[in-house]
């Protein structure tokens, strides 16, 4: 799978809540930088619970992907956030075959 079909794959999951998919998306060591999450547990076992409750608070949580650029190891993905109407860049640090890091800014 290449860098930016990954990012794909992990927007999807993100917009269905397959918290499943984030086991073979997300690196064991997984390091979420996001502001606002204080230290959350590395790898999936820290993410998922963050996607539930975001989907339970928001069921029609659903990020619109706007652009992509595949920068090697790091892939920039610009969304809006539906039903927010918020812009979000991320960086997504790529490192065999999943995701290991994680950077977002998010302009309500």
């Amino acid at each position: 799978m290449t860098n930016t079909a990954l990012v794909h794959r992990y927007l999807e999951a993100w917009n269905t809540g397959d918290l499943d998919a984030f086991d073979a998306l997300i690196a064991p060591d997984y390091v979420n930088h996001s502001p606002g999450l204080p230290d959350p547990q590395p790898g999936p076992e820290g993410l998922k619970p963050i996607v539930a409750a975001m989907r339970r608070d928001t069921p029609d949580l659903r990020f619109e992907l706007l652009r992509i650029v595949d920068g090697g190891d790091h892939v920039c993905v610009h969304t809006r956030v539906h039903p927010f109407n918020a812009l979000q860049m991320q960086i997504e640090r790529i490192h065999d075959d999943q995701i290991a890091e994680h950077w977002r800014v998010t302009q309500p």
